[in-house]
């Protein structure tokens, strides 16, 4: 295809998708040094892309406002009359398949979903290779002739959240610590949580092993899980203040030397901070979740025969997979991966 004056990526949903496309759209910067970048997502990744240098524009939609027909309306008149001349859609939903069709792109790239995939003129075949979820947005732009690019997240955060982390660590008292660790114990979907008695053993046991400072970290709604946990725990960890933006909560987590935590989007904003990471897992992938470098990043998983999991996992009651990872596993985790980290050594 010839040089595309205007692209548009398309990634709708959480956190962690959308920051597993910063790759992506850095290979394509790359690549197409004079074009337009556009990125299409919904309001709650707002700030991940925000301040992204590789892109020109941004287009927010409001999940919220899905169901007032003047506001898709106004939504997709402002794809279509953009004249996109590519489109690439890494998510594949009917939503995103929707707008790639309607911008009116001469080249549109998505997966092979029938019957989505009528929506495209250039489709993926679906690799069902196990591979880091970054790696697979990258080997979509393969049709592109795009074969080569690094991995690794980007999140770009202005100085006044490093401010605003710096006066919280300094407030807390917790910058002298040799090691500081955040914790993320929370997660919007409950078959990825650890049991919060346990993370409350765990923070007890880095800080009576280790004297680390420990941060519980948090999101909107959830800070009576932080406090419940406080509340279980015989040391004194540190919750961490409410936080504004993403921004905020990325300096917070680039403050510390390392992050514990369920799969959730928290974990890969760490990831993409540069901040080594171990991470709990329940019926997902790590493989597909966990950034490639098995030095700094560690999961813990125990495999688990229920049926069927992918589509029931959203209704099981019983969390086997996660009840069988136990405080002494994620503590032999620690260990290891502190014995690998060389800038903590």
């Amino acid at each position: 295809m010839n040089h595309p004056k205007k692209i548009l990526l398309i990634q709708l949903r959480r956190i962690g998708d959308v920051l597993m496309c910063t790759p992506a759209l850095r290979a394509l910067r790359s690549r197409y040094k004079d074009s337009h970048i556009a990125f299409l997502t919904e309001k709650e990744s707002y700030d991940l892309l925000s301040l992204n240098p590789y892109l020109d524009e941004l287009i927010v939609l409001d999940k919220e406002r899905y169901k007032n027909p003047f506001y898709s309306v106004k939504k997709i008149w402002k794809v279509r009359k953009s004249s996109f001349d590519l489109v690439v859609d890494f998510f594949g939903n009917p939503r995103s398949a929707y707008f790639s069709f309607i911008s009116g792109a001469k080249h549109r790239i998505g997966y092979d979903h029938p019957p989505r995939r009528y929506f495209y003129n250039m489709v993926i075949k679906d690799d069902k290779t196990p591979k880091y979820a970054a790696q697979t947005r990258l080997d979509v732009l393969k049709i592109l002739g795009i074969e080569n690019g690094e991995v690794k997240l980007d999140f770009f955060i202005p100085d006044e959240a490093r401010l605003f982390a710096k006066k919280f660590f300094a407030e807390n008292k917790i910058e002298s610590k040799n090691l500081l660790i955040s914790l993320s114990p929370t997660s919007r979907r409950h078959f990825n949580r650890w049991p919060l008695e346990r993370y409350a053993r765990l923070a007890d046991w880095l800080i009576s092993r280790f004297d680390a400072g420990i941060i519980l970290v948090w999101g909107p709604g959830e800070k009576k899980v932080v406090e419940r946990i406080k509340h279980l725990m015989k040391k004194d960890p540190v919750v961490s203040w409410e936080t504004k933006n993403l921004f905020e909560l990325g300096a917070i987590l680039e403050g510390c030397d390392l992050h514990i935590g369920n799969d959730n989007g928290t974990k890969h904003i760490a990831v993409a901070m540069g901040k080594p990471t171990i991470t709990i897992y329940g019926p997902h992938s790590p493989v597909s979740w966990t950034y490639p470098d098995f030095s700094r990043h560690k999961f813990l998983k125990k495999e688990v025969d229920c049926p069927d999991c992918n589509n029931t996992k959203h209704k099981c009651s019983q969390l086997s997979c996660l009840d069988l990872i136990t405080v002494k596993d994620v503590q032999k985790t620690f260990v290891q991966l502190l014995s690998e980290l060389k800038d903590l050594s």
